[in-house]
Formats: C-alpha cells, structure tokens, sequence
C-alpha cells in the first residue's frame, strides 16, 4: 500500500496529473487489467531498412491491441497539444515554430493518449525516462497537431515512473 501511494505520488509530481483512481470508484484500475508485454524502441522496425522502406517486426504485429510497458524519453514540444504527447527512444526537443514539420523524430516515435477523462489535461514536459502502459494500437492514422502516426500507445491510467539510476523500473 505505502509503495502505491509513493508511484501516485510521484506521477502527481512527474506529471501534475492526479491519477485516475483517486477520481474512479472501484479501485486500482491496473489491478483488473492483464499482464503487460515488454517492447522496446528497438523492435519496432525490421533493420537494416530495406528497398521497400521501414517493415514493422513480427513481434510488433503481434502486440498490436495487446497490452504493453515500453521505456522512452517524454518529447520536449513547444505546442504540446491536449490529451497527446510524443515518446522516443531518447531525448528530443521540437521546434515547431521555427521549424514547422522538419524536425528529428525517429520513425519509432510513439503518440502516447491519455485515458479518456484525463484528455483535456496538457502534459506538462518532464526529463528523463519515463515508463508507460497501454494498450498498442498500428497503422496510418492523421493527428491533430498535422502529423501522421503510425505507432500509438492508449494509456490505461496516467501511471508513469522515471526510470531509477540507468535501471529500468522494477
């Protein structure tokens, strides 16, 4: 019990977002929901690249509509939109206004929503590693800030933890 309340306290910190079980009745949401999938940026993308361009991995495919705990870096946006934010397998910052859509974004970079009653909330950006659970979901699909995605990942609840000293979060 101690440990919950101190990862809750800590995404109010991380985050500024309270989680959703203090607002939800019925308790701890991801109690109730199946054992997540590790994935990482890595195995997202057949390598090398081929002629055809970037082929998702088998694995990948797999884990679609499954869900997933993956490991990235928060994108650090000007604009940052509502709802929505960017996770990349390292630390990026975007220039939107200068830059328009020439930026640096790895082909891997993941649309992370929130839950749905936490969608009105921004994200404020936070350094350092972050650990996110969700539901995966592929293909093509146009965003609200003028991108297209392929990789998103519906978080289950608002529940992030830095990583700890280079270690992935137990």
């Amino acid at each position: 019990m101690l440990t919950r309340c101190f990862v809750f306290a800590l995404f109010f910190t991380v985050c500024g977002v309270a989680p959703p079980c203090f607002a939800r009745r019925g308790g701890d949401v991801s109690a109730q929901l199946p054992a997540a999938q590790d994935l990482a940026f890595n195995q997202f993308y057949v390598m090398p690249v081929g002629p055809r361009g970037l082929q998702p991995t088998r694995q990948l495919l797999a884990l679609r509509g499954q869900r997933v705990r993956l490991i990235g870096y928060m994108v650090h946006e000007e604009e940052p939109l509502a709802g929505v934010f960017l996770l990349a397998p390292q630390p990026l910052q975007l220039s939107e206004v200068a830059d328009g859509p020439a930026d640096d974004l790895p082909a891997t970079t993941v649309f992370v929503y929130l839950p749905v009653d936490e969608q009105p909330r921004v994200i404020t950006y936070r350094p350092g590693p972050w650990e996110l659970t969700g539901t995966l979901e592929l293909g093509a699909q146009a965003e609200r800030n003028q991108r297209v995605s392929y990789t998103r990942l519906r978080l289950d609840s608002p529940v992030v933890r830095p990583e700890r000293h280079g270690q992935p979060p137990s």
